[in-house]
């Protein structure tokens, strides 16, 4: 029987959630019992992810019939290689230079990148980008308390 590409995805999905949840096991949980700790945003999105894998399984299960197109079009391979190095650079980068530099660059570098055939202008692109820094930078340091790198340079 051969599977769909979203069951395969999907199962996957499933698999990589149930490793992370028992790795996010291991994690520290204070004993306090009004604040949620550490392990709630794992949680979260390990939810997340799950029902969405799930979603995946069943609808590769009911469209098991269609034909479906290529798991990597043309050039597939080449744009997720090149896209996991940018998230490399990208890591780098933010331990040498900080959050606040390296990410409005990495936003314009990654619109760029995921733009596939539409037309991108650079000026929204560079808006988008100072907005989701600040965004970023307003939920982790006001919401989670969470100190972001200010890089080594910087320090």
């Amino acid at each position: 029987m051969k599977m769909r590409r979203d069951t395969v995805t999907g199962i996957v999905g499933l698999i990589g959630c149930a490793f992370f949840f028992f790795m996010t096991q291991s994690v520290k949980q204070p004993a306090k019992l009004l604040e949620p700790g550490p392990r709630l945003l794992p949680y979260v999105a390990l939810v997340l992810i799950a029902m969405s894998s799930i979603a995946l399984i069943i609808k590769g299960v009911k469209e098991s019939a269609i034909e479906e197109k290529p798991y990597f079009p043309k050039g597939g391979v080449l744009k997720i290689s090149r896209s996991f190095a940018y998230l490399v650079i990208y890591a780098i980068a933010m331990t040498w230079l900080g959050f606040l530099i390296t990410t409005p660059f990495a936003t314009v570098v990654f619109i760029y990148d995921l733009k596939g055939n539409s037309e991108v202008k650079l000026l929204p692109s560079i808006l988008i980008a100072i907005l989701v820094t600040a965004g970023l930078y307003a939920m982790f340091v006001f919401g989670f308390q969470v100190k972001l790198p200010a890089g080594i340079l910087f320090s």
